[in-house]
């Protein structure tokens, strides 16, 4: 026999079983895949990420052979440093989880080259069930690197129990907080009522400053750089500079929630996310306790100028290279996307759906799982802002969560000194002036 007929002969032999084996299926039950996984939505002890986890697990894991190993929770803020350092090999950082919550500016430090992108995974059919917007959101140079989870924006949230006692006495009603100018004289007025005490915090002043120079038809960033000669910028700079110096405004380290939960100010504009953390009561220093009533209102707009607010909330990037892990964690994504799985997370969580249908329904509101007074609060204002403000996207670059980290730290800087400097004097009549100055200078 000719050595063509033993290689056709041996070939007969071997292509049934080369056929076999690409008709085996990528996952085994018997043989579960394990994807670690960091996420951004509450501690690991008290998280309804983790809750909905554990039931993936239990059921279509179970019966798929997939099993999500979450190895590290973090907030928005504070999950892109370690990704960072992970990517990066940093000492001490050890490796990128297989799947991670994610905003551009995250998706960019890793290296978008290095991340799943998610049109090769699900048909065209079933991405245009998602919200165009959110999916535009995740693409980076033309691939879908961040698949839409949630999203959110920022609210106004208001301690309500010590408002309506200070709305008594002075005859200031929730409606001096729709704009910039009324919050701050507002928060002027609860200063003298209250002995003292700050009105407010902000969790994210570089979006305070985006946000209301945009409406004004200004520029922040030129060329991903920092434009901080803006004339809108300038104004209003001087504004929030006198209000913190009067101290008007909490400069306290954390989160609003944590000052409103502490009785340190009165309301704070924050991610809507943030309800997931609040309770029923207040702490205060001395370890009583008070009631919250919490109050959710529009972020507040400066007169003559847009209405603007921030669009938000991370998304699902999942390291490519290993198929059986990249299908596993699109099975866990279309699951978690699903309106029945992903309707009754978010509301718990503070955000918004994914999915067209769903989206429109909240816009609607129809549909919407009400378990909590608090959620119905959230959730009139965010279709309040929905159907009555423009959107703004932050801009991603590479150095955006660089420039981000430090014009907040900066400014937070700035502000407490000033404070800290004239808290029983009275400023100069240029302070604002002077404060910025030493604010750019920071800056360079």
């Amino acid at each position: 026999m000719g050595s063509s007929w033993r290689r056709i002969i041996i070939m007969l032999f071997i292509l049934p079983i080369l056929l076999a084996a690409c008709e085996q299926p990528l996952l085994d039950p018997d043989r579960p895949v394990t994807l670690t996984f960091w996420h951004v939505y509450g501690s690991v002890a008290d998280s309804p990420m983790n809750d909905l986890i554990t039931r993936f697990n239990r059921t279509l894991g179970r019966e798929k052979g997939i099993i999500i190993n979450v190895t590290s929770t973090f907030t928005t803020s504070s999950i892109h440093a370690p990704l960072v350092a992970a990517a990066r090999g940093w000492p001490g950082a050890g490796a990128l989880p297989d799947m991670f919550m994610a905003y551009p500016r995250d998706a960019l430090a890793v290296g978008p080259e290095r991340l799943l992108d998610w049109r090769s995974q699900i048909s065209p059919e079933r991405l245009d069930q998602y919200v165009p917007e959110f999916l535009n959101e995740g693409s980076i140079d033309g691939r879908l690197v961040i698949l839409p989870v949630a999203k959110s924006t920022s609210a106004l949230f208001v301690n309500g129990t010590i408002f309506e006692e200070f709305s008594k006495d002075t005859g200031i009603g929730y409606e001096s907080l729709d704009t910039w100018e009324g919050l701050f004289k507002t928060a002027e007025a609860y200063y003298q009522w209250s002995g003292g005490k700050a009105f407010f915090k902000h969790d994210d002043w570089l979006h305070y400053f985006l946000l209301n120079t945009v409406a004004f038809g200004g520029s922040f960033l030129q060329d991903e750089h920092l434009d901080l000669t803006d004339p809108h910028f300038q104004k209003i700079w001087k504004m929030l500079a006198r209000a913190a110096v009067a101290g008007h405004i909490c400069l306290m380290d954390g989160y609003a929630t944590t000052a409103m939960l502490t009785g340190e100010t009165l309301c704070g504009i924050e991610s809507s996310a943030s309800i997931l953390y609040y309770k029923d009561f207040m702490t205060l220093p001395d370890n009583t306790r008070k009631p919250l009533r919490l109050k959710i209102r529009p972020v507040p707009n400066f007169k003559n100028a847009q209405f603007l607010a921030i669009q938000r909330g991370s998304g699902l990037a999942v390291c490519s290279g290993d198929p059986k892990k990249e299908y596993a964690a699109t099975v866990f994504a279309e699951w978690l996307t699903n309106t029945d799985i992903n309707v009754p997370f978010v509301v718990s969580a503070g955000y918004l759906p994914v999915k067209i249908d769903a989206y429109k329904d909240f816009m609607d509101k129809k549909n919407i799982p009400i378990n909590h007074e608090k959620e119905k609060e959230l959730y009139t204002a965010v279709n309040k802002i929905y159907n009555k403000y423009h959107f703004c996207i932050p801009p991603y670059f590479t150095e955006y969560g660089a420039i981000e980290k430090k014009f907040n730290k900066s400014q937070h800087k700035i502000l407490k000194k000033f404070r800290d400097l004239y808290k029983n004097k009275l400023p100069p009549e240029n302070i604002e002036e002077i404060m910025m100055s030493e604010f750019v200078e920071i800056m360079k």
